[in-house]
């Protein structure tokens, strides 16, 4: 009876030993688009972020529930009552991974300074439009100026475009820094196969405490997202981006494997243009707006639950998210979008809808094509690679677009990036919307740290832009990755950024 004990209490001991973290482990993670830029300044896709942060770091970054920020490169920060003056204290001892230009030196308050400025001359989202000026106090002290009071700065400094880079390395390298970037992070890219994958080792001489348990790391792109579910069911990769409502119960009975699911920070929609064309007439979009069965696209895309029915652009995960917008939705009512249609002047219309090579987005654009031609709309849906459709949307050249945004809690990464008139050219407004009333209120929001009222103003702008019909809400995505059973430590973001090494996240692989 000992001896069966004793060999119970070896088996124990050695699952157990199993079960530890080791510094071993390699992993492929899925993903369903390609990167389009290593460069942070320049980057404009969630692809490219998130792959960017195995090289780069921030001064600061939400946690993996994305619900607190924390410090990165530094070590404190102040703010002044009027919201203007943000000083920051870097820690010392953080250093750049070994470049062809610089060994590996010190972070300083220098490169702060270098790398904001930088996003703000070449970023084509300019991130840090608020900053007026950056001053480096001393060698570990930067002081930032906003233009005017900004209360979610901090949250800014989080996005990787804030990435700090070291100035010999990027103009060293000009154009080419994209395929040699070189920043503070865990990993360092070793290798880029455009449109098939990526590989990252760990940085030995990363200067945190803490070093990366995985040795190394492979991105592999997928492109459909039914094969990247076949491809994590098969072992071929271990962590998979995104997984299809459709291809939810295959991945739940597949040994090893999971479906993991939480509420995401996003929303899906279609923008129409208020500029140039027919969409530019209220009652040509209300027509529009009443001809779609919203509850119809969501029960087609999304018949496992993964989804469910958006009614404005703030989403149920941000803290400014309100309940009773539902009710500014137009209802669905095809006899009175023929009647709105016809006293726009149109018996007939064609119209083109622009979506990128995104299933669910496709599909819900083919849905509402034969939606939209019960009432005499001819609309032509238009399915794009990434970059060709983010260049004529930004244009205003699309009378109709679906757009997808995900981001943080913060109401103003909805509302401003996607409806304040300064964006008239970039992705998230390339319908051209302008209400002087909601960028008004986008700017209370901004100038005050009061969180109720903060609330309030967002609010109130949500429901201008609602009653202006410019943007039809259609769902918000759960965020739902595949993940090897053999891979511990990994939580799925609601950003759907994917965090291998990141305050209190450190993934490893069960021997």
């Amino acid at each position: 009876m000992k001896k069966l004990a004793f060999i119970i209490l070896l088996i124990l001991s050695a699952s157990l030993l199993l079960a530890e973290p080791n510094y071993d482990g390699e992993i492929t993670v899925g993903t369903d688009q390609n990167p389009t830029t290593m460069d942070p300044a320049l980057y404009q896709d969630l692809a490219s972020s998130q792959v960017m942060r195995n090289v780069f770091e921030t001064l600061v970054t939400y946690d993996a529930a994305v619900k607190e920020i924390k410090p990165l490169i530094a070590e404190s920060w102040k703010v002044s009552d009027d919201l203007k003056v943000w000083t920051f204290k870097i820690k010392k001892g953080v250093h750049f991974q070994k470049g062809k230009f610089q060994n590996g030196r010190e972070v300083t308050a220098e490169d702060v300074k270098y790398s904001f400025e930088r996003e703000i001359n070449i970023s084509p989202m300019v991130r840090l439009y608020m900053v007026d000026k950056v001053e480096v106090i001393d060698k570990y002290t930067v002081k930032i100026t906003l233009k005017y009071p900004f209360a979610p700065f901090l949250t800014v400094l989080t996005d990787i475009g804030a990435a700090i880079v070291p100035k010999e390395e990027t103009e060293g390298w000009g154009e080419e820094f994209t395929l040699h970037p070189i920043g503070t992070g865990p990993f360092k890219l070793v290798e880029w196969v455009k449109d098939d994958h990526m590989t990252f080792v760990r940085n030995e001489d990363y200067w945190g405490k803490e070093k990366p348990y995985l040795k190394k790391v492979t991105y592999k792109f997928i492109p459909n997202k039914s094969v990247l579910a076949v491809a994590l069911m098969s072992g071929e990769v271990d962590i998979a981006s995104d997984i299809l409502d459709q291809d939810i119960p295959k991945v739940k009975k597949t040994p090893n494997v999971d479906a993991v699911m939480v509420p995401g920070v996003n929303v899906y929609a279609v923008y129409m243009n208020s500029m140039k064309g027919p969409t530019t007439n209220k009652k040509v979009r209300e027509a529009i707006f009443r001809a779609v069965n919203t509850d119809q696209i969501i029960k087609v895309l999304f018949p496992n639950g993964s989804g469910v029915r958006a009614y404005g652009p703030i989403p149920p995960g941000s803290w400014a998210y309100n309940s009773d917008i539902k009710k500014l939705y137009p209802a669905y009512n095809p006899d009175k979008a023929k009647q709105l249609l016809k006293e726009a002047g149109y018996d007939k219309l064609s119209l083109t809808i622009y979506t990128p090579e995104d299933p669910n987005r496709r599909k819900a654009a083919i849905i509402m094509q034969s939606m939209l031609k019960k009432i005499g709309i001819d609309l032509k849906v238009q399915s794009l690679e990434w970059g060709s459709f983010v260049a004529i949307t930004s244009k205003g050249d699309a009378d109709m677009y679906t757009i997808g945004w995900t981001w943080y809690p913060d109401p103003e990464y909805f509302i401003f990036y996607m409806f304040h008139s300064s964006r008239k050219g970039t992705y998230g407004n390339g319908g051209g919307y302008k209400n002087p009333k909601v960028d008004e209120l986008i700017s209370k929001g901004e100038s005050t740290a009061n969180k109720q009222e903060r609330i309030e103003y967002y609010q109130e702008a949500e429901k201008l832009i609602m009653q202006d019909m410019v943007y039809i809400p259609l769902y918000h995505k759960m965020v739902v990755m595949g993940v090897n059973k053999k891979v511990k430590g990994f939580t799925v973001s609601p950003d759907m950024m994917i965090r291998l090494f990141a305050p209190g996240t450190n993934v490893w692989v069960e021997k």
